[in-house]
């Protein structure tokens, strides 16, 4: 029996006050019995099929609460394995809030705690431990690229790549324990080194997986673009031209932007955060000097730079040297006929002129930071991360015991090892605790 086997709990499954509708989800052995006081058309009900009536009781209020559509999804044919009943209401907070008070008083019904439908999805083998967690990562989703990844996760690509590379390894280990069991036996034995050309093939995918995970967490995080240059170069300008908006306060006076000011738009569905810096310069003034060091820590954390530039102004030149993409911008055209030679793009923030130049040259950088992924799988998780890296680990390990010629016992040992590591990413082999940690990120209702 699982330890909630005797439970039913529910949630609003929409955020309070959003308008609309709202759906109110309850899962566990008495949701059936929780609705029945309260829904006009109880005895109508039939699984999987939507019934419309009206919400009255007593403790409701006078008359008819609201009306309503409940849906049931009897056990184990449902999301979580148990009885569910999904209420659609009206989306008033008052009108999701009081339901789910009442609801709250029925026998054996308690809140759900976080991610708790998704983890009883989970405990009865409904989804896998990757498939949950690209549940959180579709909520979480910002854009079309976070989104697309999100979607291929649940439909199953990183569990099928991960079963697909379990069952190599049983593969081999599979021989390797039956030439053991047969060890006195006088018969020939497959040699250890004919496995070192699958293993050293799995250790290829990890690290190519592995690679991943830096355009996965730009998937998540957004890629950094801050715009650098000298003071009254034109940055602040150029920052709320690409933005479409007056978000940054732009004057003739050098040095107003004392603080990084950012914010995040979409380019080839991708969030793409836009980072507008303090000048550049040598100065003595406390504020300034910590709005120059802060703009030297967004040029070191940034995926690309755009530097700004303009004949009124000092090129810089010393950070040029940074191993990171840039674009050389220069702007203020309108001011020189005799622009020089060397820059990316050349544009008048006053005019527009060239903007448009730009915002191609951006899209061109994001487009080339793509990542395809192994079968469509990217990384974007540093739990997931840090089980490849102790898988790679493993392999090492095991080739090493090849190549060293030890017993197949030892070899075995190391197999057995490296699957258990990968069984953690679909949650075969995960620890409590750290079921614990991913679910309690998500939110209530989900």
């Amino acid at each position: 029996m699982l330890p909630f086997d005797q439970d039913t709990i529910a949630a609003i499954s929409t955020p309070p006050g959003t308008g609309g509708l709202a759906v109110i989800r309850l899962s566990g052995p008495r949701s059936l019995d929780a609705i029945r006081p309260l829904f006009s058309a109880t005895d109508k009900l039939e699984p999987r099929v939507a019934t419309f009536g009206k919400l009255t009781h007593t403790d409701l209020g006078v008359g008819d609460f609201d009306d309503c559509v409940v849906t049931f999804f009897k056990g184990p044919r449902s999301t979580t394995g148990e009885d569910v009943i999904e209420i659609s209401i009206h989306g008033g907070t008052y009108l999701q809030q009081k339901l789910l008070e009442v609801l709250l008083r029925a026998p054996g019904v308690r809140a759900a705690g976080a991610g708790e439908f998704t983890l009883r999805a989970f405990l009865r083998g409904k989804i896998d431990l990757s498939r949950a967690e690209a549940v959180a990562d579709l909520i979480h989703a910002k854009d079309e690229a976070a989104h697309k990844n999100a979607r291929h996760q649940l439909s199953g690509g990183l569990r099928n790549l991960v079963n697909k590379m379990s069952e190599d390894l049983i593969k081999i280990l599979t021989v390797i324990e039956a030439e053991l069991d047969f060890s006195d036996q006088e018969i020939e034995f497959t040699p250890p080194s004919a496995f070192t050309a699958p293993l050293q093939a799995l250790q290829a995918t990890t690290q190519s997986l592995l690679e991943t995970y830096f355009y996965g967490r730009r998937l998540e995080e957004g890629f950094r673009v801050p715009l650098a240059g000298a003071p009254n170069s034109g940055k602040s300008s150029l920052f709320n031209l690409l933005l479409g908006q007056e978000r940054a306060i732009v004057t003739a006076q050098p040095g107003t932007t004392r603080d990084t000011i950012e914010k995040t738009i979409i380019v080839a569905g991708h969030s793409v955060v836009l980072v507008d810096t303090a000048g550049l310069c040598e100065t003595r003034e406390e504020a300034e000097s910590s709005g120059v060091d802060r703009s030297k820590d967004e040029i070191e954390l940034a995926d690309l730079i755009i530097w700004v530039q303009a004949p009124d102004t000092n090129d810089i030149k010393s950070l040029k040297t940074i191993n990171i993409p840039q674009i050389t911008v220069y702007n203020k055209i309108d001011l020189t006929p005799t622009p020089p030679k060397n820059k990316d793009i050349y544009l008048s923030c006053l005019t527009g002129e060239g903007v448009d130049t730009l915002k191609e040259a951006i899209y061109s950088h994001v487009i080339n930071m793509k990542n395809t992924g192994v079968q469509g799988v990217i990384l974007n998780s540093e739990r997931h991360r840090d089980i490849f890296n102790r898988f790679d680990t493993q392999l090492s390990g095991c080739l090493s015991a090849i190549n060293n010629a030890f017993g197949p016992e030892y070899i075995a040992s190391d197999l057995r090892l490296a699957l258990d590591v990968l069984g953690e990413i679909t949650g075969k082999t995960t620890p409590d605790d750290i079921l614990n940690q991913i679910f309690s990120g998500f939110c209530v209702g989900k």
